[in-house]
């Protein structure tokens, strides 16, 4: 099975938006609410203040078939000039419990080091005991920090991937 990244641009927001619609279930336990028609174009907006359009990048996860199965939404340079932050890995229902996952975050992280950067970090919902593990599978540890979104709390996770 391969898995291809491709950077998303604004004319992927019908097709980011049906993905979004798809994986619901996620969303909603993260959002604390439906997924909102404007869901698509809010994830090309979110970011941290401080961070400029060109440090926030949505890359597509597309299957063989060349279908959006997922996507990743990263803000390059944050918290600090060499990590790299991943703010949602979602895959679409359909694509999970199968390594789609995985060989997707493998890419990415190829695409982290040819960026240079040397960290990456995330962040885990309380309750998300899956996704918890899966990041634990992926080499990722805690760094003891936790933080507020929402009424939930997020437990924050780091990965060394270079020596740059």
């Amino acid at each position: 099975m391969e898995i291809k990244l491709k950077i998303l641009t604004i004319d992927s927001l019908s097709q980011l938006q049906i993905l979004m619609e798809k994986s619901n279930d996620y969303l909603t336990f993260e959002d604390e609410a439906p997924v909102k028609p404007s869901a698509a174009q809010d994830l090309f907006k979110a970011r941290p203040d401080g961070i400029e359009d060109q440090d926030k990048v949505v890359l597509g996860v597309y299957n063989v078939q060349e279908q959006m199965v997922g996507v990743f939404d990263l803000i390059k340079g944050y918290p600090n000039p060499k990590t790299l932050t991943l703010g949602l890995m979602l895959l679409e229902p359909n694509s999970r419990g199968k390594g789609i996952g995985n060989k997707a975050y493998n890419v990415l992280e190829e695409w982290v080091v040819n960026q240079q950067f040397y960290k990456i970090r995330l962040g885990v919902l309380f309750g998300n005991e899956k996704g918890l593990g899966f990041w634990i599978r992926m080499g990722f540890i805690e760094t003891g920090e936790v933080k507020q979104r929402l009424t939930k709390k997020v437990l924050v996770l780091e990965k060394r991937i270079s020596t740059l």
